[in-house]
């Protein structure tokens, strides 16, 4: 998208568009219906701007059910944020052969923006943690510290 959207049915576009699994097309009106506990005709109204603003609680379950930050629809600089690292993101899949599990693309898009809402500190925090983890499975099993209990004394 070259121009960042105005309108909440633009908003909910760019994710209906771009927030679903690689194996699959975008969500239907019907899908998101039962995701979110409401009608089918709301969501084509939300969807096509029939309907400007959608319940707060509504709104607050889109975000969820694509896991973007809270602030999603109401901060324009958010929305420009998940935009760029989406787009970001389905280029680099793009861009590498072969591609990556469509599970796991999902999952990435929503870890990625739901670390977007952190501080710094706390995406340092973040970052350490993957660290470890990584360094943790780039060694071999026979490396690995165990995770087994300690077992009691015996006395």
């Amino acid at each position: 998208m070259s121009e960042s959207p105005t309108t909440f049915a633009e908003k909910l576009a760019f994710l209906i568009e771009t927030m679903h699994p690689d194996s699959r097309g975008p969500y239907d009106d019907e899908e998101l219906a039962r995701a979110l506990g409401v009608s089918r005709q709301y969501v084509w109204q939300l969807r096509t701007g029939r309907r400007d603003e959608p319940r707060h609680s509504v709104a607050m379950k889109i975000v969820r059910f694509f896991g973007v930050p809270d602030d999603y629809f109401v901060n324009d600089d958010t929305t420009v944020a998940v935009m760029r690292q989406v787009q970001d993101l389905l280029q680099r899949r793009d861009g590498v052969p072969g591609g990556t599990d469509p599970r796991d693309d999902v999952e990435l898009r929503r870890l990625t923006l739901r670390i977007l809402g952190l501080s710094a500190e706390e995406r340092e925090k973040v970052s350490s943690v993957v660290e470890e983890i990584r360094s943790y499975e780039a060694r071999s099993r026979r490396h690995r510290p165990r995770r087994k209990p300690a077992r009691p004394d015996e006395t």
